[in-house]
């Protein structure tokens, strides 16, 4: 199974900082489960409906029934906390996009978060029959003007859940108060915690294992080396490398090139879904009727030489591993300076 870095964060945070006992990743309903209260459910599935419609005009359900609603949920995290006193259930969905949470436009975005929200209450009172606890959605990095809308409908959103004789509170995790809330207790208690199943205080403490030491010195080379390589011919692939950092401020100003087009493309696919894969880049460059503005032809020949320094080739800015595409690293710094322009 596929844990993503998020998911392994939120694991560790539900465990070691709410105390719960119990923890589970990719939470999915059974198909043999049965939904208690059915009856009461429809009714609370229509009024969550029907409040987002008429205040905001968001389409929550897109159409579903309630059946199809619960069947397509998929909580990232839960966690349940067991005391003398009572039990706390916290069921959390995380969002990592490197270039900041986006589900398409504005519209898009507030309306799947609430959605997710929805869905967990309906999945935590149908089939844990929980009425009470804590509806987390937690981003590290989400764009000022969404959080700006997105905090207050959170407030609202528990609101709305009393209304409805619900207990739940929805609570936003973003930005500042993802460091201060989720990372930063992590961090700090995660030196004492030793378990090969929680992915990310691993990868910290391999960091920390080497963080704040030097990089060993290279080894001099002998008389014999350096005679040796000053005795070889320099090739091109040599003087040539990252050619790309003079060309991209050029390529930036010329929309009709086709090495413009495929970085355009590859940032609107950032944009859209955070990540970018080699068939969807290849997809979108190859749609001339819906993407007119980033139609490559020989999408795979100039993709080909933007992965390389040798020879010929426009210059190296991308690399891929045959399914995900990432910048050069050598190359991301210049390219981010004239972002704006390739998608202007």
């Amino acid at each position: 199974m596929k844990i993503e870095m998020g998911e392994s964060l939120i694991y560790s945070w539900l465990r070691h900082e709410k105390q719960c006992q119990l923890a589970q990743t990719n939470w999915k309903a059974s198909p043999y489960w049965v939904l208690d209260s059915w009856g009461e459910l429809q009714s609370l599935y229509e009024k969550f409906a029907q409040y987002y419609q008429d205040k905001y005009q968001l389409d929550i359900l897109k159409g579903c029934s309630l059946e199809q609603f619960i069947k397509q949920a998929e909580i990232d995290a839960i966690g349940i906390s067991f005391s003398q006193s009572a039990e706390s259930i916290f069921a959390v969905d995380v969002a990592y996009h490197e270039a900041g949470l986006n589900y398409g436009d504005k519209i898009k975005t507030l309306t799947k978060i609430i959605q997710k929200c929805v869905r967990t209450a309906l999945c935590l009172y149908g089939f844990f029959s929980i009425a009470t606890g804590e509806i987390i959605f937690a981003s590290p990095k989400i764009n000022p003007v969404i959080e700006k809308e997105l905090s207050p409908m959170f407030v609202e959103l528990t609101d709305l859940f009393s209304q409805l004789g619900l207990e739940f509170t929805a609570i936003l995790y973003c930005n500042d108060t993802f460091l201060t809330g989720i990372m930063q207790p992590v961090l700090k208690k995660g030196t004492s915690i030793a378990d090969t199943s929680e992915l990310f205080l691993r990868s910290v403490q391999m960091y920390q294992m080497f963080a704040g030491k030097a990089a060993p010195a290279p080894a001099k080379a002998s008389k014999e080396q350096i005679v040796i390589a000053q005795s070889k011919p320099r090739t091109g692939s040599y003087t040539d490398e990252g050619k790309a950092i003079e060309r991209i401020p050029k390529w930036a100003l010329s929309p009709e090139q086709n090495n413009y087009k495929i970085i355009r493309a590859y940032y609107q696919l950032l944009n859209e879904r955070g990540l970018v894969t080699r068939p969807e880049l290849e997809a979108r460059c190859h749609d001339q009727s819906k993407h007119p503005d980033v139609y490559v032809r020989d999408f795979r020949g100039n993709f080909a030489s933007m992965k390389t320094d040798k020879g010929k080739s426009h210059g190296k800015v991308f690399t891929d591993d045959g399914y995900n595409v990432r910048v050069w690293s050598a190359v991301s710094q210049t390219l981010e300076q004239n972002r704006s322009l390739f998608l202007a």
